[in-house]
């Protein structure tokens, strides 16, 4: 499981992602414009990008002009055809095509093969519109496309059928959309597209509760872009040794072996691996230094598990037998510790073992801890530029802040030091010192 930094690195709510009128097959919709992808990422203080683009259920050929009529859009918005993928993680993977879209008639020719998508944002310090932008379509060819509540599974049966050599079929739901070449499709059909949608749906709601979106503010709202979930056909076997999925802006990637983890209900109901990805898209940017992005984003695991009724991963005996709990005690038992640092390059064998402070924390004050500093943090993001110190700093007297307690003797122990300054700022606080069990 792998966070791509910007490559060069539920109950369902209704939701502006969703179009008052959709026909994939006549090419004619509308639109709701959505908040940018960048304006997303820094009200919700994450890390990388969700999606902005909106799916057509069409794809063009490279060299076809395609023609896109726009009408509606108000002065200052933003329009965009995209053509195909974002990068992958291979190589010679190509990035999207783009062109800009106004108000009218607009053409452009393919410079590749793929799906088309929409954007249409508000600009910056605009909210998004309650109205529609009407687009259609005149050329590219329908997929199949699947969107929540709109296609019966009659419907369905029938797209598969009627568009058999479309190269990818396409799945929609309110905070979702998958796409997938037919290939994979063909190999592990998703038997209940509804129920697929429905169960990622459950976990992205799981994940925002313990963000703490529930709508209190406006700085707390669930976000109306979605988690595109597509597989990476273009990154070579050699290329992808040791990724088993990544997340990187607008997509979370995964390959054609381990496409089920997804599509099936009862596998993502126990994959941790999808749970992580998406965690990635929550993880807050002010207190993400470098060895934590792996740790931190594993909250969202746990939880998730938890809600799932499945036992904690912490506790389950890895390939030596040893539990990451076992291993923590170990750490905790060292003559010296560095809970910031890669020590001895051993970044990866220490994420689960770091990952024990915030499971310690957990039990002794409930998930709510967490969703207190998520909302701390979006009332007091730190500069995008901040040092790691500082991040760090940062961290530790924002813990202090938002559990009522001196956490300094408790972060000691794990070897979390902060500067003289940050200790200086909590021992002004004047907290009572909580043991936590170690």
């Amino acid at each position: 499981m792998l966070r791509i930094p910007t490559l060069v690195s539920l109950a369902f709510l209704a939701s502006a992602a969703s179009a008052a009128h959709f026909d994939n097959q006549s090419g004619r919709y509308s639109f709701t414009p959505l908040p940018s992808a960048e304006a997303e990422m820094k009200r919700m203080n994450t890390i990388m990008e969700l999606s902005d683009q909106q799916p057509t259920g069409r794809y063009v050929r490279k060299g076809e002009t395609v023609r896109v009529n726009v009408g509606g859009m108000p002065g200052g918005y933003r329009a965009r055809a995209m053509v195909g993928f974002r990068r992958m993680i291979g190589k010679s993977s190509r990035d999207q095509q783009t062109a800009r879209l106004r108000n009218g008639n607009n053409r452009f020719v393919a410079s590749q093969n793929g799906p088309l998508f929409i954007t249409i944002t508000a600009p910056a310090g605009r909210p998004a519109m309650s109205t529609e932008v009407e687009v259609s379509i005149a050329d590219g060819k329908p997929l199949p496309l699947f969107v929540q509540g709109r296609t019966s599974m009659g419907d369905w049966r029938a797209q598969l059928d009627r568009y058999a050599d479309a190269p990818f079929v396409q799945l929609v739901g309110q905070q979702s959309m998958i796409t997938l070449p037919r290939d994979v499709f063909r190999r592990d059909p998703i038997a209940d597209p509804s129920a697929t949608l429905a169960t990622i749906g459950q976990v992205l709601a799981m994940q925002d509760t313990l963000a703490g979106f529930d709508g209190a503010t406006p700085a707390d709202a669930r976000t109306p872009l979605r988690a595109h979930l597509v597989v990476d056909f273009r990154t070579s076997p050699k290329e992808r040794k040791g990724v088993y999925m990544y997340a990187t802006d607008q997509f979370i990637g995964m390959f054609a072996d381990n496409t089920a983890d997804l599509t099936d209900p009862a596998r993502l109901r126990r994959e941790w691996s999808i749970w992580h990805e998406v965690g990635h898209t929550h993880q807050q940017n002010s207190w993400t230094w470098d060895t934590l992005a792996e740790v931190s984003v594993n909250l969202f695991s746990l939880y998730v598990q938890e809600k799932m009724g499945e036992p904690n991963r912490l506790d389950v005996p890895e390939h030596d037998g040893i539990t990451p709990r076992e291993r923590a005690r170990d750490y905790l038992a060292r003559a010296s510790r560095d809970y910031v640092s890669d020590v001895d390059g051993e970044y990866d064998g220490l994420a689960f073992v770091r990952l024990v402070m915030f499971d310690q924390l957990k039990r002794a004050y409930g998930w709510d801890l967490f969703t207190r500093l998520f909302r701390y943090y979006r009332e007091h993001p730190l500069p995008d530029d901040v040092s790691e110190a500082n991040r760090v700093d940062q961290f530790v007297v924002a813990m202090c802040t938002v559990s009522g307690n001196d956490l300094r003797p408790f972060f000691e122990k794990w070897g979390l030091r902060a500067s003289a300054d940050a200790y200086g700022k909590i021992a002004a606080l004047r907290l009572p010192v909580r043991a936590i069990e170690t």
